[in-house]
């Protein structure tokens, strides 16, 4: 008998054909939305890409109970997730609301290889990158960018929560974090990075750290 070929199918073809993720791949995964899709990388990257968080993911759920020494952030189809679980942790804890809680971010000087555990509270997560700038890690502060440096990749990043008057904002910058370059719907939490310059001259520069460096 005769294959009547649907739109879906049609799609899929040439989406494959062209090396471009198919639309209800994304859907399923979350990278795509009302104003549209939020990918950027090709099929073959991506599916690379799928295939590592998969590995963490299943890493992880062989054993719950052990967190990994550090979380590579960016294989989390829901990052802000595990963020919000995190700050949980530490309300329950101390016996507060989670709206009074708020996000601290400290960045390290090492490399994810170099963890061994994760901290006492809060966590340790990696694979950010920054646009616009670069972070120094001998002045432990945003700097300029190289020449030809586009998406420098970041060290390890402590996140915790702490309360809402224990927040200090002078000297630092709130970097937006995104889950890929495409801002706005991709949105996922503030990190407050330490600065040496005034916080409007990375405002003005757009800087910002995202997940995905395309």
């Amino acid at each position: 008998g005769a294959l009547n070929i649907s739109d879906a199918m049609d799609t899929l073809i040439t989406n494959l054909h062209t090396n471009k993720v198919p639309p209800a791949w994304l859907k399923v995964c979350g990278q795509i939305g009302p104003t549209g899709t939020y990918n950027r990388k090709p099929l073959g990257l991506w599916v690379a890409d799928l295939l590592v968080r998969y590995r963490q993911l299943k890493d992880w759920a062989e054993d719950p109970q052990a967190l990994p020494p550090c979380v590579w952030l960016s294989g989390l189809f829901n990052p802000m997730g595990y963020i919000t679980a995190c700050l949980q942790v530490t309300a329950r804890a101390k016996s507060l609301p989670l709206d009074s809680m708020a996000i601290q971010t400290e960045v390290l000087d090492v490399g994810p290889e170099a963890v061994e555990a994760q901290p006492e509270e809060g966590t340790y997560v990696h694979g950010l990158f920054m646009e616009g700038a670069r972070w120094d890690p001998q002045a432990n502060t945003i700097t300029d960018s190289h020449p030809k440096e586009l998406f420098p990749a970041m060290p390890v990043i402590h996140v915790r929560g702490i309360t809402a008057d224990e927040v200090n904002n002078e000297g630092a910058y709130k970097c937006p974090v995104y889950t890929t370059r495409i801002r706005g719907p991709t949105f996922t939490f503030a990190a407050p990075l330490r600065t040496v310059k005034p916080a409007f001259t990375w405002v003005l520069a757009g800087v910002c750290l995202v997940m995905q460096a395309d």
